[in-house]
């Protein structure tokens, strides 16, 4: 008889564990990640550590939008997870919340690599309409240069992943148009590649007058802090230890936040699901395994075929598009191996990708 009513309610546990449903907020409290956005990479703090100077000279580069004046152009490069799109994008929000005169844009020119493209970003961030049959690259400009003339509006252009952009002739015409009463534009561009303007055309440079800024690698110690920081926000007291951040920070590639982000949190994923409350150094070491070693884990089709192939060791980029481009251009191609870099599976050393469809090899090999 008791055996009989222990079924009975284990069967009756479990049809109302069913009747729960899984999307409901509270269908199940996480036990160690309390904030997820926090822990990501692209999460923006009140407070980007160890980055005042940066943030302070952004500023200073561009406060003469605010008087409607000529900005200093800006080159910021340095290498992925140094803070360099979180310093820009924390500018541009303090720069709205003080005042409307200027109209921030960002555009990230892997994902809107065209003329036409970028000028659609900005007339939608002027809130204009656009025809569904789309308009051509010189009908979109003159419509942005009327925008600015009759708000007496000037635009901050900021051009993340630079080296992505198909047309530098772009950045020529933005400059050019700074020569005609009550236009105002500034660039502020960004890149991996400390080179990038060494490779524009002379003219370009001559119009753009960029000032580089370099953002340097973070240190070890740095690191740890910018993760202590995050890990306290978001995730449960008690559910991870120093050790395991100062093994982050100490292993991470190339002094990446970005990357030390991403460790965390994944290892903070792996132990939650495991159903565990604390996160040991196993979970660092199983994540990390999970992500680069099964096919198809959070990529696309192309994305785990380039992992399987890195698997065997480090290739260049014509190896792999040789053996993988297939009906894909090459400037394609170097889009999912962008996005792989981005997602911390990847790592890519040497020159960055130059004009139309050619681009010099990178070595590329997985990170762990």
């Amino acid at each position: 008889m008791m055996v009989l009513r222990r079924a009975n309610f284990k069967q009756l546990l479990c049809r109302i564990l069913l009747m729960r449903n899984l999307f409901d907020e509270d269908a199940y409290e996480s036990a160690i990640i309390t904030r997820e956005e926090v822990l990501r990479p692209d999460f923006l703090p009140d407070e980007l550590l160890y980055r005042d100077a940066e943030l302070k000279a952004i500023a200073d580069a561009v406060k003469p939008l605010l008087k409607k004046s000529d900005c200093e152009n800006l080159l910021i490069h340095g290498k992925s997870g140094t803070g360099k799109t979180s310093c820009i994008r924390s500018v541009m929000k303090q720069l709205s919340d003080h005042s409307p005169v200027v109209l921030p844009v960002y555009i990230n020119c892997w994902e809107t690599p065209t003329k036409v493209a970028v000028f659609n970003k900005v007339i939608e961030a002027m809130e204009l309409p656009l025809p569904r049959r789309g308009i051509a690259a010189d009908e979109a400009f003159s419509k942005i240069i009327q925008f600015m003339k009759n708000y007496s509006k000037p635009v901050l252009l900021v051009l993340d992943e630079l080296d992505g952009l198909a047309h530098d002739d772009l950045l020529y015409i933005v400059a050019r148009a700074n020569e005609k009463p009550g236009i105002v534009f500034g660039i502020v561009g960004i890149s991996n590649n400390p080179a990038f303007l060494s490779k524009l055309d002379a003219r370009i440079r001559s119009s753009l007058r960029f000032s580089e800024m370099q953002f340097r690698e973070y240190s070890e110690d740095q690191l740890f802090h910018i993760l202590k920081d995050r890990a306290s926000i978001g995730l449960l007291d008690g559910s991870y230890d120093e050790k395991l951040l100062q093994k982050i920070a100490r292993e991470v590639t190339d002094g990446s936040a970005r990357m030390a982000l991403e460790r965390l949190w994944k290892s903070a994923k792996h132990a939650e699901n495991a159903g565990k409350g604390r996160i040991t150094l196993q979970d660092l070491a199983d994540s990390e395994a999970d992500v680069a070693m099964r096919p198809g884990a959070k990529v696309t089709d192309i994305e785990s075929m380039i992992i399987e192939r890195l698997r065997s060791g480090e290739k260049d980029t014509n190896e792999l598009f040789e053996a993988l481009g297939a009906d894909k251009s090459k400037r394609q191609f170097m889009n999912y191996l962008a996005q792989l870099e981005r997602k911390g599976i990847i790592l890519m050393e040497g020159q960055d990708v130059k004009g139309g469809e050619s681009f010099r090899p990178k070595v590329c090999r997985l990170k762990i």
